[in-house]
């Protein structure tokens, strides 16, 4: 609109047309705010399907955990419901079109530590046994220095699919087993499972069911798994097992341990306990 005085039936003669003060913007010092983080992916996206948004872009923006996120980790409710890790991610993932659900296991284990790292630093105390003389103490390991990042692993006689599957031959059976990698969603089915079955005292192996949630096909058959798995060998199970934890990809902690009673050094996976994202309590 003009300003056109006629028009508007006035005139700004003899009128205060000084200039209307403005608000001074509020300043302050906030050079404390940190950063968003960029988390590279250890699967480095290539068992995510073909037009899944972290296959053409490995790496996931993380913000830097507040007031906020400290009281999702004390929310009693999400406690109780198991869901207090998967609320955590959630509020500080930058990109909210991305399904957690669909996060690679080892994938998600890599933002964990990294939220953890960027809140609370990378001092992680742990209460722990020494295995030689089971005296029992505390080892604060640097989590900077623990934290290592793991490609899937194909060793000989392991078979990389194109679909972001693998397949073996079992030592025992011989039979040709098929596997995929387990998802966030996957770990949550079987906390469900666990539950219910729980629920109404019912028996429940975590062993069986994991394998039941990672194995596609036995010979190329979706419909023999179980009955495989009803008869599966000590050995086979057991080499699955050691599959199982040695191929897909992962954010592992190895940290080196001193026992403090008996001077015996070794090589330890970092246990993951209450502290992790509690370490003051």
């Amino acid at each position: 609109m003009r300003n056109n005085p006629e028009r508007l039936g006035a005139s700004l003669e003899n009128q205060d047309i000084s200039p209307v003060p403005v608000l001074q913007e509020a300043t302050g010092d906030f050079s404390f705010i940190e950063a968003n983080d960029i988390v590279e992916l250890p699967s480095k996206g290539v068992h995510y399907p073909e037009g899944h948004i972290l296959r053409a872009n490995p790496a996931i923006e993380l913000k830097p955990m507040t007031a906020k996120q400290e009281d999702i980790l004390v929310n009693q409710a999400y406690i109780k419901q198991g869901t207090v890790v998967d609320r955590l991610l959630e509020s500080i993932v930058v990109d909210k079109n991305l399904n957690l659900d669909d996060l690679l296991v080892g994938d998600k284990n890599a933002l964990l530590i990294q939220a953890r790292v960027s809140a609370y630093g990378k001092e992680y105390p742990v209460s722990s046994f020494c295995r030689h003389c089971y005296e029992k103490q505390e080892i604060t390991y640097d989590l900077e220095e623990c934290v290592i990042y793991k490609e899937a692993t194909y060793e000989d006689g392991i078979e990389s699919n194109e679909d972001g599957t693998f397949t073996i031959q079992m030592p025992k059976s011989k039979l040709s087993v098929t596997l995929r990698f387990l998802t966030s969603a996957d770990e949550k089915v079987l906390a469900a499972k666990k539950k219910k079955y729980e629920k109404y005292d019912m028996e429940f192996s975590d062993q069986l069911e994991g394998f039941r949630q990672m194995i596609v096909a036995v010979n190329g058959d979706d419909k023999l798994i179980s009955k495989y798995l009803d008869h599966m060998p000590l050995q086979d199970s057991k080499y699955l097992k050691k599959i199982i934890k040695a191929v897909p990809p992962n954010a592992q902690m190895i940290g080196n341990f001193e026992c403090k009673s008996c001077d015996m050094e070794n090589e330890v996976e970092v246990p993951v306990t209450f502290r992790f994202f509690w370490p003051d309590i």
